[in-house]
Order: C-alpha cells, then sequence, then structure tokens
C-alpha cells in the first residue's frame, strides 16, 4: 500500500480537483484507491457527493472524538468502482487543534488505522502547513505537488518545498518528492509557457509530463457531485488525469489490474 499526500501550500492550484479525479483515474485501472478528505474546507467530499450537511454518514471528526484505531467504519464506497472515501467536514480543524492540545505527542492519524487492503491512499491535504498537513507528510510515502502555471504560484511552492524538506527531516526520513504537476495550464498565453519552463528547467524529470490544461468539464464535473471520468469520459481532462495515473502509477512501481466481475 502507497500513501502520497498531494498537497501545495496556495489554495486555488487544482489540488483537490487532482485529488479527485486522479483517485478516479488510478481506481479505473483496477486498483483499490482511497482518498481521505483532509481538508476541514471538504471540497472532494462535496466533489464525490459527501458533503455533510443532510447526511448522516461518520468523517474523520467522528474518528478524532472516537479515538477510533481502525479507519475502516469512516470509509465509503463512492459511484466509481474501486474508488472509497473518507470525508471530512468545516468542523475537521477545530476538533484536530483540540486533540493536538490534549496530546501533542502524536499525531491522530497513523499507518496501522489503515486495515483494508488498499493499493494506493491519497490524501487531499489542507492549503495551510498546518498539522493536519504534517500529520499526512508523516506517514506518506510521496507528496504529489499540484502547481498552477503562473507566476504568482511560484512563491507559494518555495514554502512547500520547504515543509516538505523539513517534514523529512524532523518526522519521515523516507519521503520523497513523487513529482510535481502543471495545472489550470492556458496555452494561449505568454505566462503560462514561461512558467512551465521554469518548472521543466527546475525540476527536470521530476515535473510530470502530463499537463492539466483549463478545462470547463473539470469545473462542471464538481457541480455533478462525480469525478470528469464519470461526467464527461472522453473530455480532454478525463484523458489528462488518465495519463498522470499511468506516470502515478510508473513512478510508484504499480501496476494497472483488471477489475473482478461482482
Amino acid at each position: 500500500m502507497k500513501l502520497v499526500s498531494i498537497l501545495n501550500n496556495k489554495g486555488g492550484v487544482g489540488k483537490t480537483t487532482t485529488a479527485v479525479n486522479l483517485s478516479a483515474a488510478c481506481a479505473e485501472a483496477g486498483l483499490r484507491v482511497l482518498l481521505v478528505d483532509l481538508d476541514p474546507a471538504a471540497s472532494a467530499s462535496v466533489h464525490l457527493n459527501f458533503e455533510k450537511e443532510g447526511h448522516n454518514h461518520k468523517t474523520l471528526c467522528d474518528f478524532i472524538i472516537n479515538s477510533g484505531t481502525s479507519l475502516t467504519p469512516y470509509i465509503y464506497p463512492t459511484e466509481s468502482d474501486g474508488l472509497f472515501l473518507v470525508p471530512s467536514e468545516p468542523a475537521l480543524h477545530e476538533f484536530y487543534e483540540e486533540m493536538q492540545q490534549e496530546d501533542a505527542a502524536d499525531f491522530f492519524l497513523q499507518r496501522n488505522h489503515f486495515d483494508q487492503p488498499f493499493d494506493l491512499v491519497f490524501f487531499d491535504s489542507p492549503p495551510n502547513m498546518g498539522n493536519l498537513a504534517l500529520n499526512a507528510l508523516a506517514i506518506s510515502d510521496a507528496v504529489l505537488v499540484p502547481v498552477q502555471t503562473q507566476f504568482i504560484a511560484l512563491t507559494g511552492l518555495e514554502l512547500t518545498n520547504r515543509v516538505v524538506d523539513q517534514a523529512r527531516r524532523h518526522l519521515n526520513s523516507e519521503l520523497q518528492v513523487l513529482g510535481y504537476l502543471a495545472t489550470m495550464y492556458d496555452q494561449r498565453t505568454r505566462a503560462a509557457k514561461d512558467v512551465h519552463k521554469i518548472l521543466s528547467d527546475r525540476f527536470g524529470q521530476q515535473l510530470f509530463e502530463t499537463v492539466i490544461r483549463i478545462n470547463s468539464k473539470l469545473v462542471e464535473a464538481y457541480s455533478a457531485r462525480k469525478p470528469v471520468l464519470k461526467s464527461a469520459s472522453s473530455a480532454r481532462g478525463a484523458k489528462e488525469y488518465r495519463s498522470l495515473a499511468r506516470e502515478v502509477l510508473k513512478r510508484l512501481d504499480l501496476k494497472p489490474k483488471k477489475r473482478k466481475k461482482t
């Protein structure tokens, strides 16, 4: 089982869009995938039709309140075969900070809490570099960093890299950078091309070949409460996330599988 944090200090860079659609693409490739929504904004949960309001499902808040030792009661199947979700809710930050004050010695989420046989676990981390993000880094094998192809995004990238380096030194010496992903790319603008070149020059092979372009179908997929692979399977955004999934699986040394018919 590989655990991967999807992380960037700056909001609005396509982090949750990537978390949801990459998870769905890996599940489509036959893997058993779990997405853990660590963001109190709960955007990934909403995207997959698990918003807290009006529903009775358990969330990570309940896991904290119950001092859980297994995530199994908090894992839900989504409409995409092979893709499962641990939902979040806006109260997560408050409950987590309260728990940290009471017991600052440990993070609330540990690897042994994942006691189901998943091939891949993705964390949709919050945009700020607080304890929730650090918890994900402390137990992850790798980090995937989405970067919006605008110059303003490069400033936030520096902080993201520093936090990852600090996590490697102090929390998790095995943590690796899986790669950097250029997102929200608008090929009509010079700025997007220049930023992509900067990323390519700086990170070389760590930059994924796949580029996620601006695509209205990705926005519509969120409104439809589905991954774009379900709402518009032939759209460019769906094809790009399938391409990204192939790169991610190769870097993690995982292979697509044939899903057993039920």
